[in-house]
């Protein structure tokens, strides 16, 4: 036969009230108060009514101290969670500046790649620039050394200009000049021509000159003038010097001088036209 072990009943109240109080969370609460109830068991009806009143008062004050403290608890819990929101919040957007901070790097990275990009074709440009201004240096030198040249064809035409105004109106003289020539060689002839001189003396000086005027006259549109100088006495006008040489045949006195040279002078408008100061310079028998 197993034997038994014998239980007291006071130490099976304190064991049972052990278990309730670490059931309920109270502690050793129970295991105090049942054994004081084993204790006093014997106590009147009203009395252990009146502790056990006093006991379920103590347990409650202890109930409503739990309770605040849950209250607490609580309390706290709900500002945990709001800072944790703002955490969250804050998080985000430390995030979000990360992000930004990233992409900010790349335009920043890309930014540097463009302007390293720019200044090789700065340098470049720089480059094809000095090139460039080269050229229209030397294109400039070009321009001037032609400007100059067309200059010096503009100051050859209008001198030109001055020659070809003055030998058209050679090649139609007015009726003074062609009477200046012909005194100038009737005094030529004069000195050079003995049968000339003979025909002056039995006809005369004025018939002589007349005589000579036609022959002038009829031959100035066949004379060849070439110019011997050409200078320039103000704007637009120049001093043109030309001279000829012909074949004078003065037929009355059956007199003929094969070469004859003759220089004039006049100055020339080559805006007008105009012939100024024409002159004989110079009547020789060569």
């Amino acid at each position: 036969m197993q034997s038994r072990i014998p239980v007291s009943k006071p130490l099976a109240l304190v064991v049972i009230g052990l278990i309730i109080g670490v059931s309920l969370g109270l502690g050793s609460g129970y295991a105090v108060f049942y054994p004081d109830m084993v204790n006093e068991r014997s106590k009147t009806v009203e009395e252990r009514i009146s502790d056990i009143e006093d006991n379920v008062s103590a347990l409650d004050s202890k109930l409503s101290s739990v309770n605040e403290s849950i209250n607490v608890i609580d309390e706290n819990l709900e500002g945990i969670l709001v800072l944790t929101d703002v955490v969250d919040r804050i998080s985000d957007r430390v995030s979000a500046l990360e992000n930004g901070q990233i992409n900010l790097n790349s335009d920043l990275n890309t930014i540097e790649d463009e302007l390293a990009q720019l200044k090789t074709d700065l340098n470049s440009l720089e480059g094809s620039w000095s090139d460039m201004t080269q050229s229209f240096s030397d294109l400039e030198t070009a321009y001037n050394s032609v400007n100059n040249e067309l200059e010096e064809i503009q100051t050859l035409v209008r001198e030109n200009d001055g020659v070809r105004l003055l030998t058209a109106h050679l090649a139609n003289p007015s009726s003074d000049f062609e009477q200046s020539i012909a005194e100038d060689v009737f005094d030529v002839l004069i000195e050079e021509e003995q049968k000339f001189e003979e025909w002056v003396n039995l006809y005369g000086e004025n018939t002589a000159k007349i005589l000579l005027k036609q022959e002038i006259d009829a031959m100035a549109g066949s004379l060849v003038w070439n110019p011997t100088a050409n200078t320039e006495v103000g704007k637009d006008s120049y001093q043109v010097k030309m001279e000829t040489y012909f074949t004078m045949e003065f037929r009355p006195a059956k007199v003929t001088v094969n070469n004859m040279h003759m220089e004039v002078k006049a100055t020339v408008d080559i805006d007008t036209g105009a012939i100024n100061g024409l002159q004989v310079t110079l009547l020789e028998i060569i």
